[in-house]
């Protein structure tokens, strides 16, 4: 290869270097004069080419309804009955639930039904047979201070057997049992931390869900 073939594509570079540093220093120069609204209108402009996102609502085919219907007339009867410090009601898009502190139902320490507690209990019944799809799951709760009894050896026992109690009440009150789930948790599953005596109180419950579960739980 020659020097002047050599040294040809050299300046060939050169040049396209120049004027790439040119091009730098005008964008430069012409970004630092932009006021800073046009570059926010600039910016402003861009993003509102992007389409927004449309949020669909969700059709839940009435359920949220039919549930807060089922909810206020749980509410009534508990404010009517001067329940409601004690009985709370929940519901959402999936079901609802009616929680009861202990000693509505229960005595300490017991697992036979108080009478306060039946309006309740007679009002779910209602609910449960006016609505025959309806699965009912009934949890019972304790805190975390031990029992050890001759009846209830620890708070296993206590649990299962106060929703248990609550279980063959609905029975007896004509609801099938292939309806009815029961569960004891003891103090394993508490709503608020088990540190004070106010909190154990809240934690001590029995939880009636009233749902349409499914299939499998139909033929538990």
């Amino acid at each position: 290869m020659s020097g002047d073939d050599a040294s040809g594509w050299l300046i060939t570079f050169s040049d396209l270097t120049l004027l790439l540093l040119g091009f730098l220093a005008v964008w430069y120069i012409t970004e630092k004069k932009m006021q800073p609204a046009q570059r926010a209108a600039a910016v402003a402009q861009s993003v509102t080419r992007e389409p927004l996102a449309t949020v669909t609502p969700v059709d839940d085919g009435g359920k949220s309804q039919e549930w807060k219907g089922l909810q206020d007339e749980m509410e009534r009867l508990i404010v009517d009955t001067g329940l409601a410090k004690d009985v709370s009601v929940e519901s959402t898009q999936a079901d609802l639930v009616v929680s009861l502190r202990d000693t509505v139902p229960f005595a300490s320490g017991k697992a036979e039904l108080r009478a306060q507690a039946l309006p309740v209990l007679e009002k779910v019944v209602s609910l449960a047979q006016s609505h025959p799809l309806l699965f009912l799951e009934i949890s019972g709760y304790t805190d975390s201070v031990p029992i050890a009894t001759g009846v209830f050896p620890s708070n296993w026992e206590l649990s299962a057997a106060r929703a248990s109690r609550v279980a063959r009440y609905l029975i007896e009150k004509g609801i099938d049992p292939s309806r009815i789930a029961v569960q004891g948790y003891a103090n394993q599953r508490p709503k608020v931390p088990d540190s004070n005596a106010h909190n154990r109180r809240a934690n001590r419950r029995v939880e009636i869900r009233l749902s349409y579960g499914t299939d499998g739980d139909r033929t538990r």
